[in-house]
């Protein structure tokens, strides 16, 4: 923003956002936290490890040396994210021990972290983490794939993105087994176009969707490439390429890394491998496998399902469970405002103002999803609701529905607005119902 802007119209804007805030400024001591528990030394010393090339390995991928003398630091993969609580209590009793700091920490590919480990105690931690089957080498490596729960879990999953991440790391694994010396390959998957998974900001990253062919619908992935952190601040959004079917994302994964291997350049990044050769080359290299034709049975079941694949297709296409995405929106909706409501009556205004905010933004998302508008940032579903409900005069209101919501940056956060602007909320969220029972009438 300060580069588009400049840095004066940058500072002009948030003078005006400074109103509407609880804490003009809030002071904060350095040295208030808790400082780690650095271990000290017990002695204690395993020599032989009865797969001394996997400890290698593991010393390779997993450790790495922190910036204070004699410490290292201890990356543990955990698959999916997911552990069952036998292992997370025997995990935490092994981090207590005192051979390490008493903490551990929770790190953005769904692993772990366990700090100010002494060299001397690194085999017996790798015997021990083995023993829980959380010493598999390669972890934050293009082997250690994140994904969000999809369809196991998730009411808003299109398609399986456990089930696929699993297959994905079979792949690698067995088939490109030098990769989980590779950290600068991440690959992220969403069961939806939501992003839990982080798919927008992977070197390689999914999306759930769907795909029809010959009348039946077929689980699918929209193809990302090029996310991620390019150092210096800057970020980067991966590009779609092409929507190809879910039981054929594999090809497509062993399509990308051999290409890589024989057209990077030495020493190449993947995302600079991506970017000097551009969109159009990945979509023409991966367009043939985004056929639905003669594909075999096996495609209209998802990865790690059984049953064959269905979908509620509407304007909130669901797989797993059979549920509205506008039905989904709207009881979160509610929930918002009773949120607000709740607030008010424990006298917590700015946060009661917050909610009645969320209320527009969730609601006004809902009924544009009702007519299939995409809203992908909160400005641009104040403006779509305007154009697609307050001026065609099934939302009436005065003024504008962005005056109507922006109001949160005109007051100070008092008692006086909480209440009225809980009261606004309050109306939309009514006739917001009665919209939506009108919609579905005439559906």
């Amino acid at each position: 923003l300060i580069s588009d802007l400049g840095f004066d119209a940058f500072i002009a804007l948030v003078e005006e956002e400074r109103i509407a805030i609880k804490n003009k400024k809030f002071v904060v001591d350095p040295h208030d936290f808790t400082q780690s528990v650095i271990p000290v030394e017990n002695g204690i010393q395993i020599i032989s490890i009865p797969d001394e090339k996997k400890y290698q390995a593991w010393l390779k991928t997993n450790v790495h040396k922190q910036k204070q003398d004699g410490f290292f630091s201890i990356n543990v993969k955990l698959p999916l994210g997911n552990m069952d609580t036998d292992t997370a209590r025997a995990l935490a009793e092994l981090v207590a021990e005192g051979y390490s700091a008493d903490e551990f920490r929770i790190t953005v590919n769904q692993g772990y972290l366990i700090k100010f480990v002494r060299e001397q105690y690194l085999r017996y931690f790798f015997q021990e983490l083995d023993k829980l089957g959380l010493a598999e080498p390669g972890a934050e490596s293009a082997a250690d794939i994140a994904a969000c729960p999809g369809t196991d879990t998730c009411n808003l999953g299109i398609a399986s993105s456990y089930g696929l991440a699993e297959e994905l790391e079979r792949v690698i694994r067995e088939e490109y087994p030098d990769l989980i010396y590779n950290n600068d390959i991440k690959i992220k998957i969403s069961g939806c176009m939501n992003s839990c998974g982080q798919h927008g900001l992977a070197n390689i990253g999914f999306h759930g969707m769907s795909m029809k062919a010959g009348g039946k619908v077929l689980p699918a992935m929209q193809l990302l490439l090029g996310g991620g952190v390019k150092g210096d601040g800057i970020g980067l959004m991966a590009d779609k390429i092409v929507k190809v079917p879910a039981k054929g994302v594999p090809d497509a994964l062993r399509a990308l890394l051999n290409d890589y291997q024989a057209n990077g350049l030495e020493g190449e990044y993947f995302n600079d491998y991506f970017y000097r050769l551009g969109n159009p080359y990945f979509y023409n290299m991966l367009k043939p496998l985004a056929t639905t034709e003669n594909i075999s049975a096996d495609y209209f079941v998802d990865w790690g399902n059984s049953e064959t694949y269905a979908t509620a297709v509407g304007v909130g296409e669901c797989a797993g469970v059979m549920l509205d995405l506008v039905s989904t929106l709207l009881n979160d909706t509610k929930e918002k405002l009773q949120n607000a409501k709740d607030s008010v009556q424990e006298g917590i205004w700015a946060d009661s103002i917050y909610w009645s905010y969320a209320v527009f933004i969730s609601g006004g998302k809902a009924l544009l999803t009702s007519k299939d508008v995409n809203c992908n940032t909160q400005h641009g579903i104040i403006s779509d609701f305007d154009t697609n409900f307050v001026q065609t005069g099934e939302y009436p209101v005065e003024g504008s529905f962005k005056d109507l919501v922006l109001k949160i940056n005109k007051n100070e956060p008092s008692e006086e607005f909480a209440r009225q602007y809980l009261t606004d909320a309050e109306r939309f969220f009514e006739a917001m119902e009665n919209l939506r029972v009108k919609q579905t009438v005439v559906a």
